[in-house]
């Protein structure tokens, strides 16, 4: 497929309001040129209503490493939430990263935080997967860690591994943490992007499997709601070889901070976004609830956190 007719660089953002972006110091990157019948796993926090968060097993320790930390995810689960959190909580203690918003139907990460590279292309496959290649290469030159955001049903990672099956042990040789996190919801459906990059071998000691709280319906229990999950082979196989399953809590205000375009820290303080009034009480009560049960849920992998 033809980039471009003179194969010249095209990287202009859509104009786009930042007010109450949250402000990154690094600058962005820019590139020129199933089973039913088999016993169901033990899950921790499974057999709870999750009132109260449950933390994620503790995983491999890879801490004082830069990171290549991928969220991929089909449309809908809470991938977006789930690094937008990741990206703040960084930001907040001043970890310098690249960051990279790939999704090319939701760009609602790069919305939220500032200096966040996108593809000015992001829905040519040609050049999605060399801008990510670049990208890469460059994280890798100047170690320095790299979060990207996959968008649902996005094919670049994919084909990426293909062409370099082992580009998990090239960047572990050279130090750097490679990482998964797949955020699912109770559908069945939400396993295939774990079952197609594993299938490709595309298998990092930190892999994380982000089980949507919020996708519960009312009345279930995540042991209920998750049944088919736990036993599906996709599923058993990752957990086989030390993938850690993580809760991610249910975030009851999401479209209200959503609406006012508001990172969830500054929601959580009272601060006024586009929707011109903050948050009540209550629901600032909430965020805060949110953000102390995401830090405890993913507390035994804290350290493949940037």
């Amino acid at each position: 497929m033809t980039v471009s007719r003179d194969d010249a660089p095209r990287h202009a953002s859509p104009a786009r309001d930042d007010t109450n972006v949250v402000a990154n110091p690094i600058p962005m990157f820019e590139f020129n040129a199933d089973d039913d019948m088999v016993p169901e796993l033990k899950v921790l926090g499974a057999s709870l209503k999750l009132q109260t968060p449950v933390a994620a097993e503790t995983g491999s320790d890879q801490s004082n490493k830069p990171k290549i930390i991928f969220w991929v995810g089909r449309g809908k689960t809470g991938k977006t939430t789930g690094i937008r959190w990741t990206a703040e909580r960084a930001m907040r203690a001043g970890t310098p990263m690249l960051m990279a918003d790939m999704d090319p139907t939701n760009d609602n990460f790069s919305k939220y935080i500032g200096n966040v590279a996108r593809p000015s292309e992001a829905s040519d496959p040609a050049l999605a997967l060399r801008w990510l290649d670049k990208l890469l290469q460059q994280a890798l030159r100047n170690q320095t860690t790299l979060l990207v955001d996959l968008g649902g049903g996005d094919t670049t990672l994919r084909r990426l591994v293909t062409e370099l099956p082992d580009m998990v042990s090239m960047f572990e040789a050279e130090n750097f943490s490679v990482e998964a996190f797949y955020t699912l919801g109770p559908q069945e459906d939400d396993l295939s992007p774990l079952a197609t990059m594993e299938g490709l071998g595309f298998k990092p000691t930190a892999t994380a499997i982000v089980l949507n709280q919020g996708l519960i319906e009312v009345g279930d229990s995540p042991e209920t709601a998750f049944a088919r999950t736990f036993k599906h082979s996709a599923f058993r196989a990752a957990m086989g070889r030390d993938a850690v399953a993580a809760w991610m809590p249910r975030l009851l205000v999401a479209q209200q901070i959503e609406i006012r375009r508001l990172h969830f820290h500054a929601a959580a303080e009272g601060e006024v976004g586009q929707g011109r009034t903050p948050l009540g009480p209550f629901d600032r009560a909430r965020v805060r609830h949110w953000l102390e049960a995401m830090e405890t849920s993913f507390a035994g992998i804290k350290t493949w956190l940037p």
